[in-house]
This record gives structure tokens, C-alpha cells and sequence, in this order.
């Protein structure tokens, strides 16, 4: 038996305090939508979207604390299995949400969307589901597949080469002139990453459960990444912001669109050989000349939602992507947003002693969108201190960061499923 938990008032319109003030056209209103991975962001972000668009929308998630519970945008919010510890489990639940909800669409937004694409097969005969297949997700996922598709496609790469064993990483590295990177073939938020410089090898251990790991040419130059929404090989929303405010590296927690055409063309062309239908975020590095080499892709819902979701039609590109006729659809000139808290850390933690760099940061906190605040809908604030709570009694018992810890239940790591 699944519960179903509701924040919904009596007599509570949410449409009517969204921030998008367009009524949605009749086909799509009384849709329902089912949203998995609630913990995240962008989750809470494509649920008060849809729900504007009058939509009843479902979350379902594995965590007992994510940012969805309590918003008054979601209709109910389902709690599943682990999909990395119990995937038959996992795939059954959500089978009898979508059974006994009668819903019409479910959008995965976190790493579920792998196990998700894993019963794929039987999922589509209850309902639609956003989600390419899982062995394009996992070409994508992977950090050396990845690149070499992009080079199979023409497109100029870093050096990347794959490291099966502690012992080919000297042996392999000795052509990187200027340094490399050393990441999981399989992670997320830059956890595990090392920056070798100088040729020197690795100070510590890699992880062993981590192999392969993958040695990547370091280019110097500007963070650049992109999300995108895309049917059939088209994009048609299309967003681009440089990673200028991250966590140690990694998530990014400020969003400025920067317009960058080379960019969306680099996507279009990948995504159109790729035939890809779904979304699809990308990691560039801009070097001073211009040239633009890709790091890696996540083929998944990722933060450049957030410049979107105000934007007049972005319901569509979920809701009936086969009807989006019009050219791509992009963030607003003066689209900003953030996240909060972290960016609030983030100030105490890196610019104290920056005078200049930290009045900028204290202008684009004054003035940036909160993605999880809003005065209606206050509850997910508030539900961040919960989900930290949470995550920090996990990696204390697991021995892990917290990164790794907020992950562990969904990450997927290219294993067979």
C-alpha cells in the first residue's frame, strides 16, 4: 500500500500565486503529473511550474526529508524505495502510483532517472514517461564514453584517457603538459575529483570502488554549462550560465544566463546526432581564445531549470513537446536565480577578506530569486534544515561527505541493473 500525504488547503489556488499568469490551456489543466527525485531544486522548481499550469502534481522520492514536503504546489507526495538498494522495489511503486493516481506523465529529475530508463520497457505501459533509454543515459553518464562520442562526432575534446588501476595512472598521465583531472568515470557535484599539477601523482589513495577513474587534460579557461530540453533530436528550451558561485567545486548555486551561441550550438548539433529526447545538461571549459571543449554531460534534469521556469511556455515543453512549434525558448534578459543558503555560506566561506569580489556577491544576493523561497509557499525554506539534519546523520554513519551521502540512495555507477 502506498501513502499519499498532502499540504493542500481547503480551497487553495495555486495557480493563482504563481509567477506565471497565464492560465494554461484546458488540455493541460487537471493533468497528472508524477515528479521523482523531490529532494532536489529542480524538482520543487518543475513542480510549482506545472501545478501553475493547473496540473496535479505527485512527487515521489526515497528520502524521508526532501524539499517537496509540505509545498502547497504538489497534490501528494509518495515515499518509494531506494532505487540504488532495492530497483524492483523501487520500479514496482511507482507502478502502483501511477495505477492508482491514473497518472499521465512522470519526469524523472535526479540519478532515478537511470533505474527509471531500466524499466523503461514496462513503465511506458502505464503512462508517458520523460526518459531516453538506458543505454543512451548511460553512454552519456559516463565520463569516457562521453568524450569519446563527442570526438566520434567530430567535435574537438580534451585529452581523456580511462584509468583501470592505481598503477596505469603515472604510466598514462606522462603526456598532460600543463596537469589533469582525476574523476570517477561515474560521479556527480565533483565529488572525488583531484587537480594534478606539475605531473605530480595523487598525494592519497583514489578510491578502490571508484574505478575506472578517468584522467582528463586540464584547460585553463571559463566554467561554462548548459541545460536544455529536447524532443527527438530538437532542443527547444535552451538555457547557459557560467559556473561562477559553486560548493567546493562542485553544484552551482548562482544562475545569470549568459546567452552563449557557441554553446547552443554545440548542444543542437550533439543532441540532434544523439536523436535525444529529454533533458540534458553539459560541463564546457571557454578557453581565452574562444575554443570551447566539452568535460562531461548529465542526462538529466539539472539547475539551468531555474532561469527558465518563469519563462511564458515552459510548461509545454514538458507537457506537449510535440506541439512546441516556435523557435527555442530561453531565459528572460533579466532571469537570475540562486540558492540561498548556500550562497550564503558560500560568502562567509570565500570572500570575507575580498572586499571588491564581496560586494558583488552581496549585490547578487540582495537581488537574485531564492529558487525555494516564496512567501505562499514557505514550507521547503524551511525543510532545508530537516534534509541537512538528515544528511549529516547519514555520512556520519556511513563515513561518508555529504555530498555523498545526499546521493547514495539514487546515484547510479554504470552497474548492470
Amino acid at each position: 500500500m502506498v501513502s499519499c500525504f498532502s499540504a493542500h488547503l481547503p480551497g487553495f489556488q495555486w495557480e493563482a500565486l504563481s509567477l506565471i499568469t497565464e492560465q494554461g490551456n484546458d488540455r493541460i489543466k487537471g493533468l497528472k503529473v508524477l515528479i521523482t527525485g523531490g529532494r532536489a531544486p529542480a524538482a520543487l522548481e518543475l513542480v510549482r511550474l506545472l501545478a501553475a499550469e493547473g496540473c496535479q502534481v505527485h512527487v515521489a522520492e526515497s528520502a524521508k526529508k526532501h524539499l517537496c514536503i509540505g509545498s502547497k504546489a504538489v497534490k501528494c507526495w509518495h515515499t518509494v524505495p531506494s532505487p540504488a538498494q532495492n530497483t524492483a522495489g523501487f520500479l514496482a511503486t511507482l507502478v502502483q502510483i501511477i495505477e492508482n493516481e491514473k497518472i499521465d506523465l512522470l519526469i524523472p529529475t535526479c540519478e532515478e532517472i537511470f533505474y527509471i530508463a531500466s524499466g523503461l520497457e514496462k513503465l511506458q505501459q502505464f503512462c508517458r514517461i520523460y526518459c531516453a533509454p538506458i543505454q543512451q543515459l548511460r553512454r552519456l553518464h559516463s565520463k569516457w564514453s562521453f568524450i569519446r562520442r563527442a570526438e566520434e562526432l567530430g567535435f574537438e575534446v580534451p585529452e581523456t584517457l580511462l584509468i583501470q588501476s592505481p598503477g596505469e595512472i603515472i604510466a598514462k598521465t606522462d603526456t598532460f603538459r600543463d596537469g589533469y583531472v582525476l574523476k570517477p568515470e561515474f560521479s556527480r557535484f565533483a565529488a572525488k575529483v583531484r587537480v594534478i599539477r606539475h605531473h605530480k601523482p595523487p598525494t592519497d589513495d583514489l578510491d578502490q570502488e571508484s574505478y575506472p577513474w578517468v584522467a582528463q587534460q586540464f584547460i585553463s579557461g571559463k566554467s561554462i554549462c548548459t541545460y536544455s530540453v529536447v524532443h527527438r533530436g530538437k532542443i527547444i528550451a535552451h538555457a547557459d550560465y557560467e559556473a561562477k558561485y559553486a560548493i567546493d567545486g562542485g553544484a552551482c548555486i548562482y544562475f545569470e544566463p549568459l546567452f552563449h551561441d557557441k554553446a547552443q550550438q554545440w548542444v543542437a548539433r550533439f543532441v540532434g546526432e544523439e536523436q535525444f529526447t529529454g533533458q540534458i545538461g553539459f560541463d564546457f571549459i571557454e578557453t581565452a581564445e574562444g575554443n570551447l571543449f566539452p568535460l562531461e554531460c548529465n542526462p538529466r534534469a539539472t539547475s539551468g531549470l531555474h532561469l527558465l521556469a518563469a519563462e511564458y511556455g515552459m510548461a509545454d515543453v514538458f507537457l506537449k513537446p510535440e506541439e512546441v512549434r516556435s523557435s527555442v525558448l530561453k531565459p528572460g534578459v533579466k532571469s537570475r536565480a540562486m540558492i540561498a543558503l548556500p550562497m550564503l555560506l558560500y560568502g562567509f566561506k570565500n570572500l570575507l577578506s575580498r572586499k571588491q569580489k564581496r560586494l558583488i556577491w552581496l549585490k547578487k544576493l540582495a537581488t537574485t530569486r531564492d529558487v525555494i523561497f516564496r512567501w505562499e509557499d514557505r514550507r521547503p525554506f524551511f525543510q532545508q534544515a530537516a534534509m541537512l539534519l538528515e544528511i549529516r546523520q547519514m555520512a556520519k554513519r556511513r563515513q561518508q561527505t555529504l555530498v555523498e551521502a545526499s546521493t547514495a540512495d539514487i546515484e547510479w555507477n554504470g552497474e548492470v541493473i
